[in-house]
């Protein structure tokens, strides 16, 4: 899988995590006084994980580089990467979370490292462990021997017990920028011999919301699906998704406050006849009018769409939020909203709640 294949194995290939990796090698460098429990929370495909394993392999790495990276070269490192590392024990906690199961862990914490300087426990899903679990490794986590290093990770950190809080260092992943997912999926594409422009890979990293594994699975369905040709444009992923991309919301926007009733009705009956689905396109249109709410109202919003938006997005969404008026805006917002419940109440026809908000616009 893509994924696995492309899974970073130094900090430097981690993506939009850069202050986290910042302290853990700030940690590295003062490796005998080393802070000995962790907890990596976040939302799914951020890197967490993967941290995780990259963190314990630079913890037993014989030849950390100046900036703290792992060497990948010495004995220790070639073993992580072939997945035969004996300190390194990784606990799923959705199916291990008993407390059997932790006392089994217990019982190897007191060992002694085989083959490097820590033993490292990385408990995945670690909010799924049952309380008499917690209970069973709260002590240990509070005076662990010198040689064990534990890495707690979770989608819901709300979850973790208060009493394990308070022993653990704490990092929180954020949502990957699609900068950096685009970026990414660039660099696969490249490797894997695929012709792809920024613009469809956009509209991927789009789709994932910061997940950046979602965002790799997501590029290896496309890739898979391509036949005969290896090339990925915007209207293939767009059809691939069954999504409207928003260069053509963007166009069908602008039409609306243009007043131009003839085009956006038209629109809506093309992408409708093409099988795209009007709530995904309604809920969209819904999502761009806000941007533009708040491109006119909230100054600093510009910096945030910039880590959400390929430039070529954001100099059109600019321009028309310029031509636009307040009050349009807040017009548009209320009658698609209007339609998003009307689709939801199962229309006679499909296209009706989306016609009824164009012409209430513009007439």
């Amino acid at each position: 899988m893509i994924y696995r294949k492309y899974r970073p194995k130094k900090f430097n290939e981690i993506k939009g995590q850069e202050i986290i990796v910042n302290i853990l090698k700030n940690f590295l460098a003062n490796i005998n006084d080393i802070p000995q429990g962790y907890l990596f929370s976040g939302q799914r495909g951020t890197g967490k994980t993967s941290t995780a394993r990259i963190f314990a392999k630079a913890l037993n790495c014989l030849n950390l580089d100046k900036d703290y990276e792992p060497c990948d070269k010495c004995v220790n490192c070639q073993s992580f990467n072939s997945f035969q590392f004996l300190d390194l024990i990784e606990l799923d906690g959705a199916s291990n979370r008993g407390i059997d199961e932790i006392r089994n862990l217990k019982e190897h914490i007191g060992f002694k490292p085989m083959q490097g300087r820590f033993k490292v426990f990385i408990i995945d899903e670690a909010h799924m462990l049952t309380e008499p679990a917690w209970n069973a490794l709260l002590k240990t986590l509070e005076e662990p021997p010198k040689h064990a290093i534990f890495i707690l990770v979770t989608t819901e950190p709300e979850k973790i017990p208060l009493t394990i809080l308070s022993r653990v260092q704490r990092f929180d992943f954020r949502r990957i920028p699609l900068k950096d997912v685009v970026e990414k999926l660039k660099m696969i594409c490249e490797n894997e011999g695929i012709e792809a422009d920024e613009s469809s890979l956009s509209l991927i990293a789009e789709e994932s919301e910061g997940a950046l594994r979602d965002a790799e699975t997501l590029l290896e369905k496309i890739i898979l699906s391509l036949n005969p040709t290896k090339k990925i444009n915007v209207e293939y992923v767009e059809n691939f998704l069954g999504k409207v991309s928003k260069f053509k919301i963007l166009e069908f926007l602008k039409n609306l406050f243009n007043k131009n009733l003839e085009e956006c009705i038209k629109f809506v009956d093309d992408i409708y006849k093409e099988g795209f689905d009007l709530l995904t396109f309604n809920k969209d249109v819904v999502k761009i009018l806000r941007n533009i709410l708040m491109l006119k109202t909230v100054p600093y919003w510009k910096n945030h769409l910039q880590k959400e938006y390929s430039e070529e997005f954001l100099e059109k969404i600019f321009e028309l939020s310029k031509n636009v008026s307040l009050e349009d805006i807040q017009k548009a917002i209320r009658l698609f909203l209007d339609s998003e419940i009307s689709f939801k109440k199962d229309p006679p026809i499909p296209t009706l709640p989306l016609e009824i908000s164009i012409a209430e616009f513009i007439l």
